[in-house]
């Protein structure tokens, strides 16, 4: 996957001359390899906190304020607790969310939920964070080891991240090829990356805190669980849909049709259409982009249509381009 950082992208973790990402990045670093960065402990400890807050979103309850009984606490469905810590993460005071078809206003400060009925009662709420099973002293050893500044300085991800030749070696060290190894991917998104070819502090931090690891070790461990959980369909909704937002180049919406191919090789190896379809999209998409709506649809195709197609028909709401390639493949069949 290219860097943002001057480097083109293309391919999976290549450029898209097909030089390996790795060469481009290791002569555009700007910093190098351990040269020991030194951060200051309350902002690694409050880097830490807001990361691990991104990598376990807190859990929201409520209870209700009812005469002579303290009331029980309830959680929030996860649709409503996500829309919190939306709300949350915005720094927004006040939000407005949907409960059981009440209409309810937050009030994040005062922890309060009020219902927009008129005499409804207010709710009280309250915050549960949960601590992912990591060394923060340890984390910042791990981190430390591959950082580098990267600006700008004011980021609110951090100062600085492994990106460059230090980015690479990391990739080495856990033993990933992420030119042709999906968990290169699945890694990026467990870290919640924004960029390609770069890990800043929080998102390593989020990284390393979804996979509860915090050294090279422990990290190397996971490695294995995090790709069989991409390729068995477990997690490859939610790494699929991260891909396509990684790779855009702003201010693009939209992924040239050849780049989309190259994901697809890594992302869905099994797919038994996959080589038909990338093989009629190049000679009748030639010029095209595809957009996010189209990118998730063919995760659909891919995962929901067997490769007879027997099933196809029974949802009208797939795009025109399927209606064209699955009539192309029909004839082509003979059925």
């Amino acid at each position: 996957i290219a860097s943002r950082r001057g480097a083109s992208s293309g391919a999976p973790w290549r450029a898209r001359k097909g030089r390996p990402l790795f060469v481009q990045q290791a002569a555009e670093s700007s910093g190098g390899m351990g040269e020991g960065r030194c951060t200051d402990s309350g902002r690694w400890d409050a880097d830490c906190d807001a990361a691990f807050e991104m990598a376990l979103p807190p859990q929201w309850e409520f209870r209700d304020r009812a005469w002579g009984s303290p009331g029980i606490w309830r959680g929030f469905p996860e649709g409503v607790n996500a829309e919190i810590n939306a709300l949350a993460r915005r720094g927004q005071r006040r939000g407005n969310i949907s409960l059981g078809g009440t209409e309810l206003v937050v009030d994040l400060q005062d922890m309060v939920a009020v219902p927009t009925d008129q005499y409804a009662v207010p709710r009280m709420l309250r915050k549960s964070v949960r601590q992912p099973q990591v060394n923060k002293t340890a984390l910042k050893h791990l981190y430390m080891k591959y950082a580098e500044e990267v600006p700008p300085p004011d980021h609110p991800a951090g100062p600085d991240g492994i990106a460059g030749e230090p980015f690479l070696q990391l990739f080495k060290d856990l033993d990933i090829d992420p030119a042709s190894d999906v968990v290169a991917l699945a890694l990026a998104a467990a870290c919640n990356a924004a960029e390609m070819g770069i890990f800043r502090r929080r998102e390593f931090i989020c990284g390393c805190a979804v996979l509860e690891a915090d050294t090279l070790d422990d990290l190397r461990g996971k490695i294995p669980q995090l790709r069989a959980n991409v390729l068995s369909g477990k997690t490859l909704p939610e790494v699929y849909a991260y891909t396509f937002g990684v790779a855009l180049e702003p201010p693009s919406k939209v992924l040239p049709l050849e780049e989309a191919q190259q994901y697809w090789a890594l992302l869905l190896p099994d797919w038994p259409l996959r080589e038909e379809f990338c093989e009629w999209a190049s000679k009748h998409m030639r010029g095209k982009t595809i957009n996010r709506d189209l990118w998730m649809m063919v995760l659909k195709l891919a995962t929901e249509v067997p490769a007879d197609l027997s099933t196809y028909d029974e949802n009208p709401a797939w795009p025109v381009v399927f209606d064209e390639f699955v009539e192309h493949l029909r004839a082509q069949r003979g059925s």
